[in-house]
């Protein structure tokens, strides 16, 4: 692919005068193109392709329904999984990294997630270029576990399909992730805020144990501040909340992301116990009722 063709794409991605299907579409076509690309494209496409997908990102808001708005940022987000995380990435990895950091805290659930897939994988690659965003993913790791109660307290106004018609239903649906899929008003489905997401909190152990094995000096003190907040959620139980849990599909699935969640969070249980057993000392009967209660 010829430079002036990402010209092009950067031009039109850019152009406020063209509708957002016009632009979901155009981005499509790009993401379904990086296959054919040689390496030397890479960092063409990069130093030419970032500018633009981050600004469409940053500056534009978050969409909570799976309509053309949201697609197209989903579809962004496609196009950073999908380029090598190879070299072309490390002139741009600190600011590619802090920017989906801010994202996860106001996206909806399943752009999130992948904004996280992202991090891990980068923050795997590129650890000591990314010493920078150990604090800030770590606060943000507490702020996501402090969110709990939220999160299951949320799942009240969940609905049933059927009654999908306001922008205020939190139900995911994973069509709202294919690329290039035009839906109308009517087969829009509305989104959960990742902030409020089982789902999304599924994901932050792994990254927390690679970021804290890459920077212990960040660990005592998170760890410390952490505990109660992990012991809280592990605490939670859909069958003992019935009025938070209505009998629905959404429902179901929000208490199978819960039981995901807790069984991710007692693997993140497992490390801290291997690495930092005196701090874990004052919990260990809680714990281990926790433990037995969630086998």
């Amino acid at each position: 692919m010829a430079i002036t063709n990402f010209e092009v794409y950067a031009t039109r991605l850019r152009d406020d005068r063209l509708n957002i299907k016009l632009k979901q579409t155009i981005a499509h076509e790009l993401c379904e193109s990086l296959e054919f690309f040689q390496l030397q494209d890479y960092s063409r496409f990069v130093s030419i392709l970032w500018p633009v997908i981050r600004d469409l990102l940053v500056k534009t808001p978050p969409v909570f329904v799976s309509t053309a708005p949201e697609q197209l940022r989903s579809t962004l987000l496609e196009i950073i999984q999908r380029i090598p995380h190879s070299e072309v990435f490390r002139p741009i990895v600190l600011e590619v990294v802090t920017t989906l950091v801010s994202l996860v805290k106001v996206e909806n659930e399943d752009n999130a997630v992948v904004c996280l897939k992202i991090i891990y994988e980068l923050h795997r690659m590129y650890r000591q270029l990314l010493e920078s965003i150990a604090q800030p993913f770590l606060d943000l790791a507490s702020e996501i576990y402090g969110n709990a109660d939220q999160m299951l307290k949320s799942t009240e106004n969940m609905e049933t399909p059927a009654s999908l018609s306001t922008p205020n239903v939190n139900l995911m649906s994973p069509s709202a992730m294919s690329p290039g899929l035009e839906t109308g008003d009517a087969a829009s489905k509305n989104l959960n805020r990742a902030i409020s997401s089982f789902k999304v909190l599924t994901e932050v152990p792994i990254i927390v144990v690679s970021i804290i094995q890459a920077n212990r000096r960040h660990a005592e003190q998170f760890v410390t501040n952490i505990l109660p907040l992990i012991l809280h959620m592990l605490e939670l139980s859909p069958k003992n909340n019935s009025a938070a849990l209505p009998e629905s599909t959404s429902s179901r699935t929000a208490s199978i992301d819960l039981i995901t969640a807790q069984s991710k969070t007692l693997s993140f249980l497992a490390f801290f116990a291997r690495g930092f057993t005196a701090l874990l000392l004052p919990f260990q009967d809680r714990i281990a009722q926790l433990t037995l209660s969630l086998l």
